[in-house]
Parts: C-alpha cells; sequence; structure tokens
C-alpha cells in the first residue's frame, strides 16, 4: 500500500509541476499574430494579382492598366502589402529568401532564366498555378506550372 503511494504521489508531483519533463514547443502570441499576418498578407497578394488578369502587356508599364511581368509584381506587392519591389527582374530576384521550387507558398515570386540574371518573374498563387505579365499580344494571364516552362528559381518576399 505504501509503494502504491508514493507511486501516485510521484504520478502527481510530475502532473501538478508541469510539462517540465515534456518538450513541448511554446508558442507566443506575438508569433502566432505574425503567423496570421502574413496568412493575410499571402491572400492579398494572391488576390491582387488574380484582379489583374485580362490587362494588357507593356513592356516597361507597373500599372495599374497594364504591365511587363516586373511591373506586375511591382504593382501587386505595393498595393496589396505595401512592400516595395525594385523595377527589373534583376533587381527583384535579390530580394526576399530563396526557396525551392518543391516548397512554394502563395505570394513567392518565380523566375525564369538564370538565378542572379532572371529575364522573367511571376507571382506563385497556389495549387501549381502562377499569374504572369506574359507577353505582348498575351497580357496578364494565369498559367499552370510545366516542364514546358519551368521556373528556374524562387524568393519568398513575405516571410
Amino acid at each position: 500500500m505504501k509503494r502504491s503511494l508514493v507511486k501516485f504521489a510521484a504520478v502527481l508531483s510530475v502532473f501538478f509541476a508541469g510539462t517540465s519533463f515534456i518538450n513541448v514547443p511554446s508558442v507566443s502570441h506575438a508569433q502566432e499574430v505574425q503567423a496570421a499576418t502574413v496568412t493575410q498578407e499571402r491572400k492579398a497578394v494572391v488576390s491582387l494579382a488574380k484582379k489583374q488578369v485580362g490587362k494588357a502587356y507593356v513592356y516597361g508599364a507597373t500599372g495599374p492598366y497594364s504591365f511587363d511581368c516586373s511591373g506586375l509584381a511591382l504593382y501587386v506587392y505595393k498595393n496589396a502589402v505595401n512592400v516595395t519591389l525594385p523595377r527589373t527582374t534583376y533587381g527583384q530576384v535579390t530580394k526576399g529568401t530563396r526557396v525551392s521550387l518543391s516548397n512554394l507558398e502563395p505570394g513567392d515570386l518565380l523566375f525564369w532564366g538564370s538565378a542572379s540574371a532572371p529575364y522573367h518573374v511571376g507571382i506563385y498563387i497556389g495549387n501549381g498555378q502562377y499569374i504572369h505579365a506574359a507577353a505582348p499580344g498575351q497580357g496578364v494571364i494565369k498559367a499552370t506550372l510545366s516542364s514546358y516552362f519551368y521556373p528556374s528559381a524562387a524568393k519568398r518576399v513575405l516571410k
């Protein structure tokens, strides 16, 4: 009986002492708020990018009625989440954190060409799709990632 009481007391003391013996990662309120904010920002970027589909491609244009590829990215980020990107793909590829093409999140920037000197940029919107100012005659379109036209790099601007 005494042995059972000692075991019971030991179990209770561990229980009431908290989880000091159990490795449970703590998430602060600030981390939760930051994660929610990033999710909202991603949704805002995707939503505004989708609203640009159908607009004309004009080299050197930065919106709101026509775009080239880097102008589209610049316009969407500035107006959706107040993030100012450089004007060209060469500048845009220097921003954010490089991410694997197998680990894309909505709002990530996709680049074609070399990772240091890309010739094209688009905005990943999820489900294997992206929006980009494709070319004169096509304008801003939604496209699906394919092996035919696959990006060479991706950058995560929203953390």
